[in-house]
């Protein structure tokens, strides 16, 4: 049993380019319509960039109709867990990271598509989706403070505490036998957490513990090195046995405070993303019923 391996070097380059991509464009469009859209509602008409950006202008349909295609292929992420047929077509993580691009980047098209004026039904829509987008933020932390395989699936207590403890018994061979080097490990290098400390005072405890521990990586080679004599090759195996074991420490504190609130976070972003899915499409059919055409 493996917990879930990190994302891959192309992986990280696809998703900088795609976030690159996507910012960038929004950017472009927004400073370049700035002085449209700062302009009183009353005035806009009589602007040069009316006819292109304004929702139904030959820029402002296409950014709705993007950022409206976005938040539709966010549902592939729901589709990829759901649907057996799926259940092969990558891992869930990778899906969820594409998910979270699609949460984030689709509201900034629809922003521009609304050119900064919301009234009436469209105005529920669009403060909806920015808490389905904020809320992901949220969303995405809880996540990834779940153990997971490396296919996606979430781990039991259980299997964290086993897999704690086949680190355990790796870790142990890198030390003299008259040497319990998990009890070394917690006294001298990482800071302990309490399972019954409050939930905010727990997080800081474990954000802290886990920046130390990486700000220290240099320090903790050479500290072993010199306390167990291990050569370089040893040391860096020892280091990322010790880093895994410090993730497995924070997750098992978190574990009933994390599936607590991850529980009360899909009760508020669910309802949300169902209130903006509806009034969007309502709102697009509207607007071709109205007679507004797909423009490409």
């Amino acid at each position: 049993m493996r917990i879930r391996q990190q994302r891959s070097p192309q992986f990280v380059i696809l998703l900088i380019a795609l976030y690159t991509g996507a910012v960038g464009s929004f950017l472009y469009f927004l400073l370049n319509g700035w002085q449209y859209y700062t302009l009183p509602l009353a005035l806009r008409i009589r602007n040069p960039l009316y006819n292109q950006l304004k929702p139904g202008g030959i820029h402002g349909h296409f950014f709705g109709i993007l950022g409206s295609s976005m938040l539709i292929l966010m549902l592939s992420y729901s589709a990829r867990k759901r649907l057996r047929f799926m259940s092969n077509w990558g891992t869930l993580p990778r899906w969820l990271d594409i998910h979270i691009f699609f949460g984030l980047v689709g509201p900034l098209f629809i922003i521009l598509h609304s050119t900064f004026k919301l009234n009436g039904l469209v105005a529920i829509s669009f403060w909806s989706m920015i808490a389905v987008a904020l809320s992901g933020i949220v969303g995405r932390f809880l996540y990834l403070q779940i153990p997971r395989n490396i296919k996606g699936a979430e781990l039991t207590l259980e299997d964290v505490k086993k897999l704690k403890r086949q680190i355990n018994d790796q870790l142990q061979q890198y030390a003299p036998a008259d040497t319990d080097i998990t009890e070394y490990i917690k006294k001298r290098l990482i800071s302990q957490t309490d399972n019954k400390a409050n939930f905010g005072i727990l997080i800081w405890r474990i954000v802290q513990s886990g920046f130390l521990l990486r700000f220290r990586r240099q320090h903790i080679a050479r500290h072993f090195s010199k306390r167990f004599g291990l050569p370089p090759e040893q040391m860096r195996e020892l280091i990322v046995l010790i880093l895994q074991r410090d993730l497995l420490e924070r997750r098992i504190a978190l574990w009933t405070h994390i599936h607590r609130y991850f529980h009360y976070w899909h009760v508020f972003h669910k309802p949300f993303a169902i209130l903006m899915y509806l009034i969007m499409f309502i709102h697009v059919g509207i607007a071709i019923w109205l007679g507004y055409q797909w423009i490409l």
